[in-house]
């Protein structure tokens, strides 16, 4: 398995665990603004190309240095290659499935691949295949085996008369050209990979009879990985009965919201906890419940009021006595100089 790399400009090489990831989708008959079969590539969560059967090119996301030009031409004639090979293979289901390839109805096959290198050097990898939104077979690298996770994908293997060659070829990528690959493309990435942006926060309620639910919105964040989590009296952690999923941002950065359901207590207290890599410390948003937040401020705009009102009235006054003691002054003076 061979796919298509993309480039940025050259930097120091950049430490820590990276991943090369593949998404490929194909669909049994082509579709009005749907490509029959696609390529897209990450390096981390930095999208850096796309391969189209429309177009039958490679669409770049981030600038190709000149004296990598060769590799992205090599990629892309193995993704035409690609495209045909994997063509075959969802034939191959659909005839184990009793479906017709080509027929009206629309048939989804995805897969993604990914190889990951740790700042160790040590190598890991991970294969998933999936045909009409549900999980059909995942990859066993140590064992260099195909793990079917439905009925029909185990009758596929079974019938597959290649499939270990098929197995033997994945791993020997994965753990190989694969990394290879990625070694490649990091020194080029490195400034986009590191690069650091603070997340904001908005909290937010939505209040029922008898249920509270807290909303704690972290947006605006890169690189992609966060930690958010709802905390009561400052020490007991809120679990979400949603799957908070992390999403991206047109500009690169992601966003992320997590929801709690809680009971309203007298004294207690609520904050959003957010650690993510450009932060040097936990970012504690506390959540301020309205009616005690506007009471708050009743109280200190007249307070503030009454000592504006209370220092005029006293500027007054005072200003009124040293006029009059001045008029005092001036009035008696030549009696006196008399």
């Amino acid at each position: 398995m061979d796919f298509f790399v993309l480039f940025v400009m050259l930097c120091p090489s950049p430490t820590g665990s990276h991943t090369l990831q593949y998404y490929i989708s194909m669909v049994s008959v082509a579709a009005p603004g749907l490509p029959q079969y696609s390529i897209t590539a990450f390096v981390d969560d930095v999208m850096i190309g796309r391969y189209s059967s429309d177009t039958r090119d490679i669409e770049t996301f981030v600038p190709v240095p000149e004296i990598l030009s060769w590799h992205v031409r090599r990629k892309m004639e193995y993704a035409f290659h690609l495209e045909e090979e994997e063509k075959k293979g969802l034939e191959k289901v659909m005839v184990f499935s009793n479906m017709t390839y080509g027929s009206a109805d629309i048939h989804v096959y995805q897969k993604k691949f990914i190889c990951e290198l740790d700042d160790d050097g040590s190598v890991g990898g991970y294969q998933e295949a999936a045909f009409d939104g549900e999980s059909f077979a995942t990859f066993d690298k140590e064992k260099g085996v195909f793990v079917p996770l439905t009925q029909k994908a185990s009758d596929v293997i079974q019938q597959c008369a290649n499939c270990d060659l098929y197995a033997k070829s994945d791993k020997f990528y994965m753990e190989n050209y694969c990394i290879h690959d990625l070694k490649l493309y990091l020194p080029y990435l490195i400034k986009m990979l590191d690069k650091k942006v603070c997340p904001k926060v908005k909290i937010s309620s939505l209040e029922s009879d008898n249920n509270t639910k807290l909303h704690c919105c972290v947006y605006g964040f890169h690189p992609r990985e966060v930690d958010v989590k709802w905390i009561k009296n400052g020490r007991d952690e809120i679990h979400s009965e949603e799957a908070p999923q992390i999403l991206p941002n047109p500009d690169g950065t992601y966003q992320i919201r997590v929801s709690v359901g809680v009971t309203p207590e007298g004294g207690a207290t609520y904050s959003c906890h957010i650690d993510h890599s450009s932060l040097n410390d936990t970012l504690v948003v506390p959540f301020l419940n309205d009616t005690k937040h506007r009471g708050v401020l009743y109280i200190i705009i007249p307070v503030f009021v009454a000592f504006v009102l209370l220092t005029a009235v006293l500027g007054v006054v005072l200003w009124r006595n040293r006029k009059d003691n001045r008029g005092i002054t001036q009035s008696d003076s030549p009696i006196e100089n008399v």
